[in-house]
């Protein structure tokens, strides 16, 4: 009777973990939990990467997931430096600057990847803060979240914590020889630059949806 009962309490605490439904992309092999039944999955245009999807919720909070075009991608330290160099150039084309940028290596749900943040301040003060997770198989994968509250940083947390490569034999497939663009692609061919577009984040003119 108790084990019942220990097994039973155990499906209740997960249940909510597989409450949402999962997004599914065979084609660039990951999958990842929906945050909500209200949110919306679309897909952005973008000529540098193989796709860029956002999903929407209810209030206009937005997440995306970039995915790079196959290569041999190794991550490291001065990776992230060259990533940073390029965030900053891009941002100070569009008449922005960025501050308190940070990253911290990260062992999940991709080995290697980081976790980063920064500030983004455009001409009259206004900050914008994006959070970001980066992770690397035969593909970048670039999960992003850019807000002026903070407010859904859990839920964010949650929906990084739920990616997962479809495909794990699929992933170790990769070109023979490296290239300068697989040692360091550039935000561009990563989809990052698109998913910190006009609608997320304020890459260029306009500034991401009010949340409430």
């Amino acid at each position: 009777m108790r084990t019942t009962t220990v097994i039973l309490a155990l499906t209740l605490l997960a249940t909510p973990l597989f409450a949402s439904e999962r997004y599914m992309n065979e084609k660039l092999n990951f999958s990842i939990a929906t945050p909500g039944d209200d949110w919306k999955w679309t897909p952005i245009p973008d000529d540098g990467s193989d796709g860029v999807f956002a999903v929407t919720g209810p209030h206009g909070d937005r997440f995306s997931i970039a995915v790079s075009q196959v290569g041999r991608y190794r991550l490291s330290e001065d990776w992230i430096v060259e990533l940073q160099r390029d965030v900053r150039r891009d941002a100070m084309s569009n008449g922005f600057r960025i501050e308190e940028f940070s990253q911290q290596r990260a062992g999940s749900p991709i080995f290697p990847s980081f976790t980063y943040s920064y500030v983004r301040v455009d001409a009259s003060g206004k900050k914008c803060f994006v959070e970001g997770y980066i992770g690397a198989t035969n593909r970048i994968y670039t999960l992003q979240y850019a807000s002026y509250d903070h407010e859904l940083m859990p839920e964010f947390r949650s929906f990084v914590a739920s990616f997962q490569v479809a495909d794990h034999l699929e992933a170790q497939r990769a070109p023979s020889t490296r290239t300068g663009t697989d040692i360091f692609p550039g935000t561009s061919r990563t989809g990052m630059t698109t998913a910190l577009g006009v609608a997320i984040a304020p890459n260029a003119v306009s500034t991401p949806p009010a949340t409430h």
